[in-house]
Formats: C-alpha cells, sequence, structure tokens
C-alpha cells in the first residue's frame, strides 16, 4: 500500500488543522494512508493563539475569541469534543466604549462596522459631529460605485459616510483588527461584506439594515453572542489538536526551523517559471525539506507552507524566486499585548464592556483595551478584574523595541488615563508578536492571483494561513480544511495534474 508523505510546516492552527483532517480522513478509512510530519521552529505551538493560566487567571496573549458567523472554529471545537467548553461573551456586558477627548462612551447600539442602523442611539451619541451624523446619513442617497478595482478601508469608508466616520469609528474599529492603516488595507479583502452592500443594495445602511433583519429573524435571534471562546482559553483549541494529531499518528517536531524546501531527486524542471515533471523511473518523494539540526532532509509528497509569508519565502526560494518574490510582498505589522490582573475593588470603571476601542485623535499609546473578565465567564477570580492593553501596529511601528517592564508601565498609564486604575497589578505578563499581523493591502486579492499562478506549477506544494485569505481562526481552519481535501482528493501523482496550492479568496 502507498503512504503518501505529507510535510506540514508550521505549528499554528492552519498546520495543525490540516495535519488533523489529513489524519481524521485516513483513520476513518475515507482516504489512503498518510504520514504526516508537522514542524514548527518555536518550542510550542500555536503561533498567534497564545494561553497561559496562572492563579485562577486565563490569559489569551493573542486573540481571545472568533465570529461565530463564520462557522469554521465552532464547529472545529464540537468536532473535537469542545463544545461543551464553548462560551459567549457575558450578555449584560455586550457592548464596546470608545473615547471622546479623553471620555469613554458607548458605542451607539445597532451599528454594524461603522454602519448605523438604529436612529436614536445613532442620533444621540457624542462619539461623532451633527455634521458627521448627517453626512453618515448621505450614504442613503449617493450613487453606488460602478468601478470593479479595488480601494482601501478607508477610501471606501470615507465615500460612503464620510471624514470623522474614517477618524472615529473606521480606524479604531477595522483598522484594529489588523492593527493596520485604513488608508493601505484593501477592502475587499478584508471586509468584502462591506463592499458587497454598496453593490447589492447602492447603500451601505440598507445593506446594514437588511444584514440585521436577517440575524433577527434567523435561528439565532435574540441574545446570542457575536462571538465564540472556550472556557480555558482559546489555546485548549490547540492543546486537543496536537493531542488528537499525536494519538492518530502524526509527528510534531517543535524546534524545528526549516531551512529549505527542494525539488527531490527524480521531479526535474530548472530555474522558476519551469514546470516539474515527475520521472517513471524514479516515484520518490516529490520535495526535500531541510530541518536546521537535521542531518538528513524529510521527503514530501505534498508539503504544506503555513508560515508567515516572510519565512514562507525564505523556505522556498531556492524552489522557485518567483513564489518567493511574491511572498515578500506580503508586510506586516507588530503588537504587543499587556495583560493586568487588580483586585476588583482597585478598578473604580464599572468594566460593564467587552473593552474598549481608541481612534488615533484622542492621542492614546493603546490602541485597544480589552475588559477580559467581563467579556468572558472564568477568566479571573471572583474578587479580581483582568484587563488587556493592545499596543504597537501602524501607530507605533517600533513597539517591540521596549522592554517588558515598559511595557507594563505604559499599558498602567493607559489604564490610569483611561480607567482611573492607579493601584499596582497583581499580576502582569506580556506577550510580544513581532511581525505578526499580515497586511492585505489594497490589490491583494490580485496579488494572490499571481503567487497562485506561480504555485500551479509545482504539484503537492500548497500554501495557507493569515497571509493569504483571512486572518481569523475561523479563516485559517476555512483554507487548512480545503487543503486537506485537496490532499486528499488528488489521488495518484501525475505529470498532467496541476494542483492550485492556495485557497480560493471568499466570495
Amino acid at each position: 500500500m502507498t503512504v503518501r508523505k505529507v510535510v506540514i510546516a508550521g505549528g499554528g492552527i492552519t498546520g495543525l488543522t490540516v495535519a488533523y483532517r489529513l489524519l481524521a480522513a485516513a483513520r476513518s478509512g475515507e482516504s489512503p494512508a498518510v504520514e504526516v510530519t508537522l514542524l514548527e521552529a518555536r518550542p510550542t505551538l500555536g503561533g498567534n493563539i497564545r494561553t497561559e493560566r496562572t492563579g485562577g487567571f486565563v490569559l489569551d496573549g493573542g486573540p481571545d475569541a472568533w465570529v461565530v458567523a463564520k462557522p469554521h472554529a465552532s464547529d472545529l471545537c464540537r468536532e473535537l469534543g469542545l463544545g461543551d467548553r464553548l462560551v459567549d461573551t457575558v450578555g449584560r456586558n455586550r457592548r464596546v466604549y470608545l473615547p471622546r477627548q479623553g471620555k469613554l462612551h458607548a458605542m451607539p447600539e445597532g451599528l454594524v462596522l461603522t454602519v448605523p442602523t438604529r436612529v436614536l442611539p445613532f442620533a444621540g451619541t457624542p462619539l461623532l459631529s451633527w455634521s458627521a451624523k448627517a453626512r453618515m446619513g448621505m450614504d442613503l442617497l449617493l450613487p453606488r460605485r460602478r468601478a470593479e478595482e479595488d480601494e482601501s478601508i478607508g477610501s471606501f469608508i470615507r465615500r460612503r459616510l464620510g471624514e470623522e466616520a474614517v477618524e472615529q469609528l473606521a480606524e479604531p474599529l477595522l483598522g484594529g483588527i489588523y492593527a493596520g492603516d485604513v488608508e493601505s488595507l484593501s477592502i475587499r479583502s478584508t471586509f468584502p461584506q462591506l463592499a458587497a452592500m454598496e453593490k447589492k443594495h447602492g447603500s451601505m445602511i440598507l445593506g446594514a439594515l437588511a444584514l440585521r433583519r436577517a440575524r433577527e429573524s434567523g435561528p439565532e435571534r435574540g441574545s446570542a453572542s457575536a462571538f465564540h471562546s472556550l472556557l480555558g482559553g482559546v489555546g485548549e483549541l490547540v492543546d486537543v489538536l496536537a493531542r488528537r494529531v499525536e494519538r492518530a499518528g502524526g509527528r510534531i517536531l517543535t524546534g524545528s526551523r526549516i531551512e529549505a524546501i527542494t525539488r527531490a531527486a527524480g521531479v526535474h524542471g530548472a530555474g522558476p517559471g519551469a514546470t516539474p515533471e515527475l520521472s517513471a523511473e524514479d516515484p520518490g518523494p516529490r520535495y526535500l525539506v531541510r530541518v536546521g539540526g537535521r542531518a538528513e532532509p524529510v521527503p514530501a509528497d505534498e508539503v504544506v507552507v503555513a508560515l508567515p509569508a516572510y519565512a514562507a519565502a525564505d523556505a522556498v526560494s531556492g524552489l522557485d524566486l518567483d513564489i518567493a518574490a511574491a511572498l515578500r510582498l506580503m508586510p506586516y505589522e507588530s503588537t504587543a499585548t499587556v495583560l493586568l490582573g487588580y483586585r476588583r475593588s482597585d478598578v473604580p470603571h464599572p468594566l460593564d464592556a467587552v473593552g474598549a476601542i481608541i481612534p488615533r485623535p484622542e492621542g492614546r499609546r493603546a490602541l485597544a483595551l480589552t475588559f477580559a473578565s467581563s467579556k468572558w465567564p472564568g477568566r479571573a477570580p471572583d474578587d479580581a478584574a483582568l484587563l488587556r492593553v493592545f499596543l504597537g501596529g501602524h501607530r507605533d511601528p517600533h513597539v517591540l523595541a521596549n522592554s517588558d517592564e515598559e511595557l507594563i508601565a505604559l499599558a498602567c498609564e493607559e489604564l490610569r488615563t483611561l480607567l482611573g486604575v492607579t493601584a499596582r497589578p497583581l499580576l502582569s505578563r506580556t506577550f510580544r508578536f513581532d511581525r505578526a499581523s499580515a497586511q492585505p493591502l489594497v490589490g491583494h486579492t490580485e496579488r494572490l492571483g499571481v503567487l497562485r499562478r506561480h504555485v500551479a506549477r509545482h504539484p503537492g506544494l500548497h500554501f495557507a494561513g493569515a497571509a493569504f485569505d483571512g486572518i481569523g481562526i475561523p479563516d485559517c481552519i476555512r483554507q487548512a480544511t480545503e487543503v486537506a481535501r485537496a490532499i486528499l482528493s488528488g489521488g495518484p501523482r501525475s505529470p498532467e495534474k496541476r494542483e492550485n496550492g492556495i485557497p480560493q479568496p471568499r466570495t
């Protein structure tokens, strides 16, 4: 029986999901046998998902949730037996604060990704001037854009809703998700649903109203949370996936940095642009994956690259310079997250929200705050509060030059100014994310198309992850599932089979 050898580069949520899907299919008899080796450069798995637990606190240093509207993550948790660990945001605290001239105000009810859908809360909010509210209302009268080319988030929101909507809402809310600059981020590749509202309804407000009506009449109407997490933090998903992979016979090698992916003997074709041909005389593996510290390369019939784009470029530069060059066009931002635990009595703010996002005109160093112990159940002891402060991104690209002590002091100062917290924290923990936030800039879809054409020259080579089609956990899981399906449906190797190694963009 032929066993297909699959090497997965990267032990984040994408790589782990690919490994799990392949092995689960093989064990169930749905596919031929596979031998899976997952290589991760760091000593730990999970990529940007980092969860620690100490003294009754659950510390999510990276993402602490995913959107329920994209079902891939929640469905995977249920499949893995984590269904009873899924938690909703605390119902009474489902609001978000924004500061205006130093004072926190609740985001108006009915605001959908910067688009107002309820008149009275929108009219009464002090977060926007009356002229800005009137300008946003003009969205109902403005013609839809006929041009098909991509544009930035800032350009799109400014055109439909006006300048103040960009500064006060889009920049901290939409740009904040990517820690990026709304004047550069692609609307099509970040929030395609907003562009679809204009295209379908001719108005963002009409589109958001239609979306709200559909949700209110759907099966999850009422108080259903828009986000899910896990009772012990998002890291629970990583832990269970890793255990399932190893129990199914997969090899997980941490501390294994990939130095190069090259063609194996018997696979011919020299130079960028050449299509590798499989030798009938030598049906051996297509690729060899060279790993630092290992004398012998790891052979592979299929290679899944689930690395940051710059690391992927280094890995494949000896295989195809065109792919490497295309990958290096994808920029990243760096961030830091500081978690601080306090006695609840030492925090004067009611913490009656999931957190706060901070517009750039406020001049704060923090991008956002999360009131973690108010957002999720079980994140802190009953008499304590857990807060997260986000720093860096495009506003402060050199944030990681600060020491941990300096970052903690900076976070404490932000909490003093915004929430009135003056006490020393019971707990402090800093998480650093160097070049960890992929930036899908204007034209991202077109650049992916070019990359896809280059990758198609290399059967058995696949790319997936946050650099390609969506940065969120559900998007990474969806891409991983698509890659696993492509591998499982590949059948016998042949020179004629040309797999397309990058998941298609969302529509």
